[in-house]
């Protein structure tokens, strides 16, 4: 294994029969991946994955969306996440994007108290958190620091998955001990170079949040795990570093950070 993507989608039915395709292009060009399940029957979806397949692994959890009868079913989750495939629970987080400004107060409350229980989760079962937080850096950050001080301390880590924060969110997230990645976005827009450039090569991740935003050269087109390549160069490229270092960094990071070991 050459590369990862350390958050993707493989069990969405975007991909259809074409998904066996998809798995062998990934042998070919030596692409693992982690695959996310973002509810309970997607979790168990995933780890079916990562059985199936050697270079995969699962992270199971659930989404923050504005549907305020999901929940978080620990009983349910304890039997997944001893999995020895599961490396990290989420995706997990705050979501206030399609929010009606009437039911931010409830939905807030809502949201807050389903990832603060799989925070704990994550504490219990000592793993990574993998992180959503579209437009609400700050607000998880405060949860995410409370925790630090708190009964977290070390054991409190993870990731911010597709991250498009400030350098200055960036820093909280570091101090934090947190990672950041980056998907096939920053191939087609130069907003977020700053970050890239700032954050140490030791704290970053690369994915492609497949089968959503495909990276150019194929930017338009259903992604897939195999274009996570696209993104380390495209990283390398920003931070002006020889592309087999950062392609090697990278996998190391993700390695230590998941606790993934190489058959």
């Amino acid at each position: 294994m050459k590369y990862i993507d350390i958050h993707c989608h493989l069990d969405f039915p975007d991909y259809g029969d074409e998904i066996v395709g998809v798995f062998e292009r990934m042998v070919e060009q030596e692409v693992g991946a982690i695959t996310i399940g973002p509810d309970l029957e997607s979790a168990k979806r995933a780890i079916k994955i990562a059985e199936e397949n050697e270079n995969i692994w699962a992270c199971i959890g659930v989404i923050p969306s504005d549907n305020d009868t999901e929940i978080f079913d620990e009983k349910e989750f304890e039997k997944l996440v001893i999995h020895p495939k599961v490396v990290a629970v989420g995706e997990c987080g705050l979501d206030f994007f399609r929010t009606k400004p009437e039911s931010l107060v409830k939905e807030k409350e809502w949201q807050e108290s389903l990832f603060k229980q799989q925070i704990e989760f994550a504490l219990k079962y000592d793993k990574p958190l993998m992180l959503h937080c579209r437009n609400t850096y700050d607000e998880v950050l405060d949860i995410l620091e409370i925790y630090k001080k708190g009964e977290g301390g070390e054991k409190l880590r993870g990731n911010a998955h597709f991250f498009t924060g400030t350098v200055e969110q960036a820093k909280r997230f570091l101090d934090l001990g947190f990672t950041l990645s980056f998907t096939g976005v920053i191939t087609f827009t130069h907003d977020y170079d700053e970050v890239i450039k700032f954050a140490p090569i030791e704290s970053i991740m690369s994915e492609t949040d497949a089968p959503f935003v495909a990276p150019v050269p194929h930017r338009g087109k259903r992604n897939e795990s195999s274009y996570v390549i696209e993104v380390v160069k495209k990283i390398a490229e920003i931070k002006g570093e020889p592309e087999e270092l950062v392609r090697e960094t990278l996998l190391k990071n993700a390695l230590q950070n998941f606790n993934i070991v190489l058959g």
